[in-house]
């Protein structure tokens, strides 16, 4: 290669993650171990073994990394000149709003319409990764590629930009491995409700410790509050007093399936109870995440009737909610509101986090670790535990300390709780 292409490879190496880095680098030296071997049982030996041939000659593992780098990521980043003018004019800069197997559809940077947004293909190397290395949200490099499908131009992503957040759980096929739900997000709304499905408080402890991890912030909904009885309403809402003693904001929302239908079947300005969530999240990125049924796209439509997002009622025989949404988008809500929608889930693993970080994970501990007498004391045992103290001095709600060490078994141990499917699933009658 010359100087101006190794210049442009050196700089695209330096603008890489830590994470693309590492790979680059253990790569290279795999690769360039496999090169020596073959090159040294090709050479040839004298009868008492002296390699002949000449100098060696030189073999840098740099050399290795900028052709990998040139393989896999010579579209993926600007190479400013000189002049401060783009060094490739075929490569632009995108927002994923929608994510389909091979396929994303992106919104180029600057552009607001979602309605002009396009298909990309996936690169090879994305493709490869598409539950971890690319994820609603991101922000990607594209470019045009020289070929049209039917008369149309075709666009392909080649490159991921790094993350300020992410929400990720582990792979349920690969627990080794981490699915990323939504990434550069602000806020993610952990989406409950009291009725249809029941309110089910310890899935929201595990949402919440992914989302601390991540970096994002949290805010509770507590939806389908329109169906309950009016001398219920104090008593269900109670059961979220831990998280709000926690500092996490609470939104008591009614977005009812079909907007605005309540439980009679008339129409109601009660069933479209979203302005305390709206006035949350002006002006930022978030996602909603939750139960099965609890009414997330409903949640969305009441935001914004014009999204018009399929939902469903909860099975009347169990009270489990249907994945109606099975996939997860993009939507673009006023006031300056992007709402990623996801799936539900019936359990949530936690992804990326040690039985030593895990004390971090729950701000209300914070506060209370540094009086500890010992630096890592993991606030299950060790004596003079401040964390453990305010719990029964009542400054820490139990419920909350009770969660910590469920979940501080369960990574220690690397198996699932065995009270999980009880914990988030509601129970089925039975006729016996």
């Amino acid at each position: 290669m010359n100087k101006r292409q190794r210049t442009k490879l050196e700089s695209i190496l330096e603008s890489l993650s830590k994470k693309d880095k590492d790979r680059v680098y253990e790569e290279a030296r795999t690769q360039r171990s496999a090169a020596q071997k073959r090159r040294r049982s090709k050479s040839r030996e004298t009868e008492d073994g002296e390699r002949i041939g000449g100098k060696r000659r030189a073999d840098p593992l740099i050399d290795w990394v900028l052709r990998i780098v040139e393989k896999d990521f010579s579209h993926a980043k600007r190479v400013k000149g000189k002049d401060g003018d783009d060094d490739d004019s075929n490569l632009a800069e995108g927002l994923v709003v929608e994510l389909t197997r091979r396929r994303a559809t992106v919104l180029a940077d600057g552009e607001t319409d979602v309605e002009k947004a396009f298909h990309c293909r996936l690169s090879a190397e994305l493709a490869a990764r598409q539950q971890s290395g690319i994820a609603i949200g991101d922000r990607v490099v594209y470019t045009k590629l020289d070929a049209t499908d039917d008369g149309e131009e075709i666009f392909e992503i080649v490159s991921v930009l790094e993350r300020r957040s992410k929400l990720a759980r582990p792979d349920a096929h690969d627990p080794r491995a981490e699915r990323v739900v939504a990434a550069n997000v602000d806020v993610v709304v952990v989406v409950v409700s009291v009725v249809s499905p029941p309110l089910h408080p310890r899935l929201i402890d595990r949402y919440l410790v992914a989302i601390e991890s991540g970096g994002c912030e949290a805010i509770i909904a507590v939806n389908k509050v329109d169906l309950l009885k009016a001398e219920e309403f104090d008593a269900e809402i109670a059961k979220l007093d831990p998280y709000k003693e926690a500092g996490i904001p609470i939104a008591v929302c009614a977005a009812v399936p079909g907007g605005g239908v309540g439980g009679d079947g008339e129409a109601t300005d009660e069933g479209l109870r979203v302005e305390e969530l709206r006035k949350l999240l002006a002006g930022k990125t978030c996602a909603f995440v939750g139960h099965s049924g609890v009414g997330k796209s409903s949640l969305a439509n009441a935001m914004d009737p014009k999204l018009g997002i399929e939902t469903g009622r909860v099975r009347e025989r169990d009270m489990r909610g249907r994945h109606t949404t099975t996939s997860s988008s993009m939507h673009f809500i006023e006031p300056g509101i992007r709402v990623i929608d996801t799936p539900g889930v019936r359990f949530f693993g936690l992804a990326d986090v040690t039985p030593e970080e895990l004390r971090w994970m729950f701000p209300e501990f914070v506060q209370y670790t540094h009086d500890c007498k010992f630096n890592d004391c993991s606030h299950d045992h060790e004596p003079g535990c401040a964390v453990e103290s305010a719990v029964s001095a009542g400054k820490i709600a139990p419920v909350r300390y009770e969660t910590y060490l469920r979940l501080l078994e369960e990574l220690r141990t690397g198996g699932k709780p065995k009270d999980v499917t009880q914990r988030i699933r509601p129970l089925q009658d039975t006729d016996d």
